[in-house]
């Protein structure tokens, strides 16, 4: 490409000295200059190349280098353009009727497993916890399995989940905590802030955490295969078979799909679908930070603003660092929907240098950038994904089970992993692998599906029919509202977690103070979505009564039931409870 280009050069150079006049000579070297003008590096650039990015890991925030960056816009940039509806896709699943014995599947088999795992980052936590229920488990990882530099920011009562399913000990969350810091704020352009203790005030290193699970992992038997792709799925009726990569073949009775929001099983599930919606984000870890004991859970310091081509509402989050007491870690982020105006996370980046500083009260001069960290994250209104093969279930990231408000990852997987690892022992113990047993493993769940709602109230409109400084006003007086009636509403919404009560008490307290607010609300957000939420909070209410008043009259007859429904009553069970929230405790 250089050698063409300086070819092409030299021939505009000489076409100039041969024109007639001096003019001529003039217009011709214009040219040249014009044809051979090279953009600029944009600041984006110049930061992130002057930054070592050394030990990158793999799953979503796991790369730094602007190469990378690059490469995700792309990606992005591909999202935002492509057809609504479904495109054509690799097939990477495929199912086979008979035995894989009919079909002499022996030669570079590894092994025979009840389990593999496909994506390790997260899904080595799953595979612990099945692992210590005595069931035989591999790990299939693309990269190695370690977790990435920047912290993951939970709560303590998402990291004691992980003592319950046998994954941690009390000692070992102890010293892979990095960072502990109070109090945390949500803040919103000037209209007050509100302070909250102990929410997501941990800075967990992922690098010791996962290296932590994984040795457990293998001390209770299980197998890893690292640096080996997934290259296909055949599901025969006793079995499904993997081809890896480097040409070995692994049988196993379940595959679960932890390879996160771009896995390839998903994809062609989905068959390429366009999300119906993105959060982009984009921000840095930055030495040099005089105040830094406290976070921002959330915080808009701004009203809705121009980035590239469109409209967007940009929120913050910050953290301390667990690398250093001046250390601190700062998050940009928007809520969007895949369209060809829809700004780059390479713009957004150039945004996020300009305004940070003022926003956390420091001059870019002063601080030494670490690294650079970014990502996207899909989300589509029919979550969780049902079981679309035999014998694969997803998990994580990859089932939809995240909230769209949320970035998923690390705090939705704590959350149901008892839930899940015991339904997936039970799956397995009674041979309860086809698809219509495994969605039951991800049901619908109402106040999921009615999480939807805060995304779009929470992206800007592209129309001038909303005040630029609606969705901060709308979040204030909500956020305003559940501080008044207390922890019991406020602390679960905070930590992702939608209840019926809260939710009724919050809706019905704004509606009495500032009821003005209600027209903007339909125009922000579209009749037919409200109406589609409706049906979702009555779901949540039903589930609501069911979970408190139905379940403790099933569970009396549920051990005198067939196998086969009791493992259907009891993932039944855990829908109406983890739909109606009840799985928090304040």
């Amino acid at each position: 490409m250089v050698v063409l280009q300086i070819q092409q050069l030299n021939g505009l150079v000489k076409f100039a000295s041969r024109s007639r006049t001096n003019r001529g000579r003039r217009r011709a070297l214009a040219t040249v200059c014009v044809q051979t003008q090279v953009a600029p590096p944009t600041r984006t650039q110049k930061i992130m190349e002057n930054i070592s990015v050394g030990g990158e890991a793999g799953g979503a925030g796991g790369v730094y280098s602007y190469n990378a960056l690059k490469r995700l816009d792309n990606i992005w940039s591909n999202i935002c353009t492509q057809p609504i509806g479904p495109q054509e896709t690799q097939q990477i699943v495929s199912r086979i009727s008979g035995s894989s014995q009919e079909y002499g599947v022996r030669e570079n088999l590894v092994g025979t497993f009840d389990i593999a795992v496909c994506g390790g980052t997260l899904g080595i936590f799953l595979a612990t916890a099945l692992c210590a229920k005595g069931l035989r488990v591999a790990v299939v990882e693309r990269n190695a399995i370690k977790g990435r530099d920047q912290e993951w920011n939970i709560s303590r009562k998402e990291m004691k989940e992980l003592i319950e399913v046998g994954v941690l000990t009390e000692d070992e969350i102890e010293e892979v905590i990095a960072a502990k810091f109070n109090p945390n704020r949500c803040g919103f352009e000037n209209l007050g802030d509100i302070w909250v203790e102990d929410i997501l005030n941990l800075g967990i290193s992922p690098a010791k955490l996962v290296e932590t699970v994984k040795q457990r992992f293998i001390s209770l038997g299980g197998v890893i295969l690292e640096d080996c792709s997934l290259s296909n799925i055949l599901i025969y009726d006793d079995l499904a078979v993997l081809q890896l990569s480097k040409g070995d073949i692994l049988s196993t009775r379940l595959v679960i799909d932890a390879m996160g929001n771009f896995s390839p099983i998903l994809k062609q599930i989905k068959r390429g679908r366009k999300p119906d919606g993105m959060c982009l984000v984009v921000g840095s870890c930055a030495n040099g930070f005089k105040e830094n004991s406290s976070s921002d859970v959330i915080y808009s310091s701004s009203s809705v603003s121009k980035v590239a081509d469109s409209n967007v509402q940009l929120f913050w989050e910050a953290f301390p660092a667990g690398s250093g007491p001046l250390d601190r870690t700062t998050y940009m982020f928007t809520y969007t929907e895949p369209q060809s105006s829809s700004p780059s996370l390479e713009d957004l980046l150039e945004e996020y240098w300009m305004l940070m500083p003022k926003y956390q009260g420091v001059s870019l001069d002063e601080l030494k950038i670490l690294r650079v960290v970014y990502g996207i994250f899909p989300t589509y209104r029919n979550s969780p994904l049902q079981a679309a093969f035999d014998r694969v279930l997803q998990f994580g990231d990859a089932s939809g089970i995240q909230s769209p408000v949320s970035f998923g990852g690390f705090g939705s997987l704590t959350r149901h992993l008892g839930r899940l690892s015991n339904g997936i022992y039970e799956a397995i113990d009674g041979d309860f692998l086809d698809s219509d047993s495994l969605s039951k493993l991800n049901p619908y769940m109402p106040n999921l599906s009615a999480s939807w709602l805060f995304q779009r109230a929470m992206s800007a409109k592209q129309q001038p029919d909303v005040s630029p400084g609606f969705i901060n006003e709308l979040l204030h007086v909500n956020f305003s509202c559940m501080q008044r009636l207390g922890d019991p509403v406020l602390r679960p919404f905070l930590q992702d977690i939608i209840q019926f009560g809260p939710l009724a008490k919050t809706l019905g307290l704004v509606m009495l103070t500032k009821p003005q607010i209600i027209p903007s609300i339909f125009r922000q957000v579209g009749i037919p979505v409200l109406l589609d939420w409706t049906v979702h909070f009555f779901m949540l209410g039903l589930y609501t009564f069911l979970s408190a008043y139905v379940d403790p009259v099933i569970r009396l007859t549920l051990e005198e039931l067939p196998l086969k429904t009791q493992f259907e009553w009891k993932r039944r069970l855990e829908a109406w409870k983890y739909g109606a929230g009840f799985d928090y405790e304040l």
